[in-house]
């Protein structure tokens, strides 16, 4: 058990600091938490991992938009 919380501490930091593959991280993390039944706490932080790296990803993809329709 020791182990599990090591490993979805480990996770969580990772979908925090690694920019782009920090989305994978917190997808996984939301499958693992319904399976194995975490706290809420692990999915609320995965989700608002979730939505801060998609956010600057988001931002890319208008800009290119933006910057090839001109």
């Amino acid at each position: 058990m020791e182990e599990d919380a090591v490993k979805l501490i480990i996770f969580i930091l990772l979908s925090y600091i690694v920019p782009v593959i920090g989305i994978g991280f917190s997808i996984y993390l939301l499958i693992n938490a319904t399976k194995n039944h975490y706290g809420v706490w692990v999915k609320r932080l995965a989700v608002l991992s979730l939505c801060i790296q998609l956010l600057p990803v988001l931002g890319v993809l208008v800009g290119m938009i933006t910057w090839i329709a001109a």
